[in-house]
């Protein structure tokens, strides 16, 4: 993403909690790097501002409701985020030495991707070190609880307090095939996935 007549390109961010999706324009972060660095930072404010929001129910994707004031959202409430926007921060975002596949446990989600971690380092112990903070999951899948495919995107950033388990694993827990009674089927029509961005290339420096 190119800067055009010496102006910062447009950063958006979605970020989802147990209850609502909120998208917008976060303030005073122009990159991925800084991002990060913003959400683990302890002396940062509780809350980030969106400008030019919108605002979802989690469960009804489709009804969204443009605000004409800026939305603060608490950072402890946020359970994962998806950045759009440039990475330029360097050593803050930069590629890991070797992925390692994870497995975590956020309800009411379930994510799927990969980490990375350092040469060396015990995967196991590197996730419990990411989990004190947000951390990247990348090739991120996205599920609900019962293991039903929300979306994917090409990374997203997850809340690690709000991880109840996770492993270094490759496998999920699939949703059951069963046939719902006719009121649950008319139920179903109503709640919306969770969207997350298409997969796309990272400009990464």
């Amino acid at each position: 993403m190119a800067m055009l007549d010496g102006r910062l390109p447009e950063v958006r961010i979605e970020v989802v909690t147990t209850t609502f999706v909120a998208a917008g324009q976060p303030d005073g972060i122009h990159d991925l790097g800084r991002f990060l660095e913003n959400l683990n930072n302890p002396m940062a404010s509780r809350h980030i501002e969106l400008r030019s929001p919108a605002i979802r129910p989690l469960y009804r994707a489709q009804t969204n409701v443009s605000l004409d004031a800026s939305l603060l959202v608490r950072r402890e409430e946020i359970v994962f985020a998806n950045f759009d926007g440039p990475y330029f921060t360097h050593g803050v975002v930069r590629k890991p030495d070797i992925d390692v596949p994870a497995l975590l446990m956020a309800p009411p989600f379930q994510i799927q991707g990969v980490i990375g971690v350092d040469g060396g380092v015990d995967a196991t112990q590197a996730l419990r070190a990411m989990m004190q903070g947000f951390f990247m999951v990348r090739n991120a899948r996205v599920f609900d609880a019962d293991g039903n495919a929300l979306g994917e995107g090409d990374q997203i950033i997850v809340n690690g307090a709000a991880v109840q388990m996770a492993s270094t694993t490759r496998r999920r827990i699939e949703a059951i095939a069963v046939t719902p009674a006719p009121s649950a089927r008319a139920d179903e029509e109503d709640v919306e996935a969770v969207e997350l961005p298409e997969r796309q290339e990272s400009a990464a420096a």
